[in-house]
């Protein structure tokens, strides 16, 4: 299972978004661990896999 620190969510509770970024190489073994949290964690939310960039423009923009 992957480590707590191979990826980072911002969670907008207006929109229902769960915004993702993966830190790690490995790819296939956090995205299942990011699936199965999601799932169970936040069902009601959509989840948006995205790049670091767009990542800290989302949590910039919500700043705002």
């Amino acid at each position: 299972m992957a480590s707590p620190t191979s990826w980072e969510f911002y969670k907008e509770v207006e929109t229902k978004i769960l915004w993702v970024n993966i830190c790690a190489q490995d790819l296939e073994g956090v995205a299942i661990a990011i699936n199965k949290w999601w799932k169970k964690r936040y069902p009601e939310y959509k989840i948006r896999v995205v790049s670091k960039k767009e990542f800290e423009l989302v949590k910039m923009q919500a700043k705002k």
